[in-house]
């Protein structure tokens, strides 16, 4: 399949986060337009009902954090720490965090999800939209992820499909109308750093997850998910106790 998939899609292309003022500008206004609202809400209620209705969450490339904020918002039994590799992004968060007055529940740092400086099995649900293909070693990233995530936790990760050869164009000029036409070179880069179906197949047999599901529910994205529990001895959980 991998052998296969070489001969109808382009070889992905290093890939490079949102960094001038201008792409998060770019970025942050293009969550004002449909389809990338409908999304990332979509994402924010399938997390949010994957089994665990309480803990910490970890959002793996935050970038200006609004999925995290809106899971925060909507269920107050939620922690949660977003990383992400750009100070400027994780700045942003921070403001964004503070005049939602989330402050106190949602943690913004700057850091290498390659190498997490975070507990092993630490994290009841762990999220993650479009950020995979931006590193240059993401099985690292998987297995990071795999090693903070507690047994009984549940994860998604939302990922874009690499378009094959013939599609490559098309789907460029699809996404810029979607996401805005300030945002087509960044989409560009994105859908040639993206995934095929096998090479994720093999990344998530390398990094030791277990009981996931990938699927494709639409034609620009993959997601790799399970479903976890509350664990009934999250430190939130002791914490209400004396409270």
């Amino acid at each position: 399949m991998i052998f296969f998939s070489r001969l109808t899609h382009p070889a992905r292309i290093e890939s490079a986060e949102l960094a001038t003022p201008d792409q998060i500008d770019a970025f942050i206004d293009s969550r004002a337009l449909a389809y990338p609202t409908q999304i990332e809400d979509d994402f924010v209620q399938r997390a949010l009902g994957l089994g665990v209705g309480t803990g910490m969450i970890l959002d793996v490339g935050t970038r200006v954090g609004l999925i995290l904020l809106k899971m925060l918002w909507q269920n107050e039994n939620f922690y949660a720490i977003g990383m992400d590799t750009s100070s400027s992004l994780i700045e942003r968060a921070r403001e964004t965090a503070q005049a939602w007055g989330l402050g106190e529940r949602a943690f913004f740092q700057v850091g290498d999800a390659r190498k997490m400086r975070l507990k092993t099995a630490y994290f009841d649900l762990v999220i993650s939209d479009s950020s995979l293909h931006v590193f240059d070693d993401p099985l690292s990233v998987l297995r990071e992820i795999n090693r903070v995530l507690k047994p009984t936790g549940a994860l998604l990760i939302r990922e874009l499909q690499r378009p094959t050869r013939f599609q490559m164009q098309r789907k460029i000029d699809e996404c810029s109308e979607l996401y805005g036409a300030r945002m087509r070179s960044h989409m560009e880069t994105a859908l040639r750093a993206a995934f095929t179906r096998p090479e994720l197949d093999a990344l998530v047999r390398a990094s030791g997850l277990e009981r996931v599901r990938i699927s494709e529910q639409d034609e620009h994205h993959f997601y790799i998910e399970r479903p976890g529990d509350s664990d009934p001895n999250s430190w939130i959980k002791v914490r209400e106790q004396y409270m």
